[in-house]
C-alpha cells in the first residue's frame, strides 16, 4: 500500500513549461535569435540541458550561454504564471485525508516553496527538497534516500511521481515505485509501469 508520495514540481504539479520556454526565448533575444516557441518547448520537456544543446547545434550559441540567459530571465514573470494542473491540489489533499504524506523533490529553487504558499497548499507537504539543499540532480537518488532515512520510511510504501524519465529513474534507484505523469503523451514510448494523463484517476490507479 502506498502511503508516502514524492512529487516533482515542474511539469508534474505545475505546468511551468510555457513560462520556462518564454524565459529561454527572452535569453536568446540578446543574441538576436528568434527561435520557434514550439521547438524550444519540445526540447524543454526533455530538459533545459537538452534545449540548450539543441540551440547550440542550430545557432552556434554555447549551451552554457543559453542556460545563463534562461536563468537571467527565469523569474521575469510572477508566481501567478506558475499554473497548477487541474486536480493537483485535490490529489494532494486526498493523500493527506487518507492518512498519507506528501513530499516535494524538485530541482527548482526556493520559488517552489513560495509557489506552494501562494496557492495555499504548502501545509499539505510533510517535507521538501529544493535546489538549495544541494543534492545531486536526478536521476541520482540521493535526495530521496535522504528523505527515506530522515523519516524512517518503508521504501515499498513510497512512490515517486514525475513527468520525465529522470524522475522515475531517481525513484526506482531509491527503491521506490515510480509513476509517470504524461498529460500530453510526450513519453508514449517510455516503458513506465504506471502512468496517468490527468489527476482525476491517479489515486485510484495507484491503489
Amino acid at each position: 500500500m502506498i502511503t508516502d508520495y514524492f512529487w516533482d514540481f515542474d511539469g508534474t504539479l505545475f505546468n511551468t513549461y510555457p513560462r520556462m520556454t518564454r524565459a529561454v526565448l527572452r535569453g536568446l533575444e540578446a543574441f538576436g535569435i528568434s527561435a520557434e516557441y514550439s521547438w524550444i518547448l519540445q526540447n524543454m520537456k526533455v530538459s533545459l540541458a537538452t534545449a540548450a544543446k539543441a540551440v547550440e547545434e542550430r545557432y552556434g550559441i554555447k549551451a552554457d550561454q543559453v542556460v545563463g540567459g534562461y536563468r537571467f530571465h527565469a523569474e521575469d514573470e510572477g508566481i501567478e504564471s506558475i499554473i497548477p494542473y487541474n486536480g493537483a491540489s485535490d490529489a494532494l489533499r486526498a493523500v493527506v485525508e487518507s492518512g498519507g504524506k506528501n513530499y516535494l523533490y524538485t530541482h527548482r529553487n526556493i520559488t517552489a516553496l513560495q509557489t506552494l504558499d501562494f496557492y495555499g497548499i504548502q501545509n499539505l507537504f510533510h517535507d521538501a527538497i529544493t535546489a538549495e539543499d544541494g543534492f545531486p540532480a536526478k536521476p541520482a537518488p540521493d535526495a530521496l534516500i535522504h528523505l527515506i532515512k530522515k523519516h524512517s520510511l518503508c521504501q515499498q510504501s513510497c512512490v515517486m511521481i514525475g513527468d520525465r524519465p529522470i524522475d522515475l529513474e531517481a525513484g526506482e534507484r531509491a527503491g521506490m515505485q515510480a509513476v509517470l505523469f504524461d498529460p500530453e503523451e510526450f513519453y508514449i514510448d517510455y516503458p513506465a509501469k504506471y502512468r496517468f494523463t490527468s489527476f482525476s484517476s491517479l489515486l485510484d490507479e495507484l491503489k
